[in-house]
């Protein structure tokens, strides 16, 4: 038991202390207080963990950024356009792409927190409260929306030791000397169970 339990904990799990960092009873702070106890202060395993969280957060907001682009905001734009252009003069459209240029300069320097920074910026959630995490994120999706899909896809990640082929033998369990006289009905049922 102890050369399992010694192989299961050899090496940290990166996933598992991002699943913790994304609870937010605990965030950061009980991630580094369990790595400074393992490996003191300072160690280079809590910088590999925040540099993975930042590099999966990136590569979520550059999916989603992709796939808003792709989604039909240019196919909306272009009827509403040759609408527009029938109404307004060609002077207005330029002020309003003008307008459109400067509120999105302006958004880019008001927002300069991302949503991962923001999530671990407030305060923690009272660690004694029952809660159910993919809760949090499904109601907190408007306000984190990259970082609650980073989140579910992380949280919905199943944690097992039991190796793949334990799992599908069944062959030993179903064939004994008690069984060897099976329909192969009852056999393909007692699988499929």
């Amino acid at each position: 038991m102890m050369e399992k339990f010694d192989k299961y904990w050899k090496d940290y799990s990166l996933i598992l202390a991002i699943t913790v960092i994304l609870d937010p009873r605990y965030k950061f702070q009980f991630v580094e207080f369990c790595y400074k106890r393992l490996y003191g202060t300072n160690s280079q395993e809590m910088a590999k963990v925040r540099d993975m969280l930042y590099s999966l957060f990136d590569l979520y907001m550059q999916i989603h950024s992709k796939s808003e682009s792709v989604d039909g905001t240019s196919s909306t734009s272009n009827g509403v356009c040759s609408h527009v252009d029938d109404m307004v003069s060609k002077e207005c459209m330029d002020v309003m792409k003008e307008f459109d240029t400067f509120e999105s300069e302006e958004s880019t320097t008001c927002s300069q927190k991302s949503q991962l920074q923001l999530y671990l910026d407030k305060p923690k959630v009272d660690r004694k409260i029952n809660l159910n995490v993919l809760d949090f994120w499904k109601a907190n999706q408007f306000r984190y929306l990259e970082l609650s899909i980073l989140a579910r896809d992380i949280l919905s990640i199943s944690i097992s030791t039991v190796a793949s082929g334990a799992s599908f033998s069944v062959g030993g369990r179903v064939f004994n000397q008690y069984h060897n006289a099976l329909k192969p009905e009852n056999v393909e049922t007692l699988i499929c169970t």
